[in-house]
């Protein structure tokens, strides 16, 4: 089964995705602060194939959260979720390679069933 470390401050959004990630056989990690998502990927670096978070969060931006990441475990797949998303954060994501933007709403199943295992495929061939 493949780890995912899913980071977003809304317990909502964090519960539908998990009800919903068991169905495609994702066992995901779920955490309401980045902070805690970045020291549980430092701390076991092989346990999770892919990191998905919101952009907008307390503590710490999820585009800083995912620089963080990068610096623990390089070449790490990301996506990016966010409701309010400015350009700079799009271009900021976009410049860090092997990552996926999507605002939300976003189709959560065509997210399932595509978008991940793209990411996925991404990481083994680099």
């Amino acid at each position: 089964m493949i780890k995912i470390a899913v980071v977003d401050d809304e317990r909502m959004l964090l519960n539908v995705f998990s009800s919903i990630m068991r169905q495609y056989n994702y066992d995901a990690h779920f955490f309401s602060h980045p902070v805690s998502a970045l020291n549980a990927i430092i701390l076991h670096p092989d346990r999770y194939k892919l990191v998905i978070t919101d952009i907008l969060m307390p503590e710490l931006d999820g585009i800083e959260f995912a620089k963080k990441v990068r610096e623990a475990v390089p070449g790490m797949p990301i996506l990016f979720m966010t409701g309010d998303a400015t350009e700079e954060a799009k271009r900021q994501s976009q410049k860090m390679g092997n990552t996926v933007f999507l605002e939300k709403p976003f189709p959560l199943e065509h997210t399932l069933k595509e978008v991940i295992p793209k990411l996925l495929a991404d990481q083994k061939a680099v």
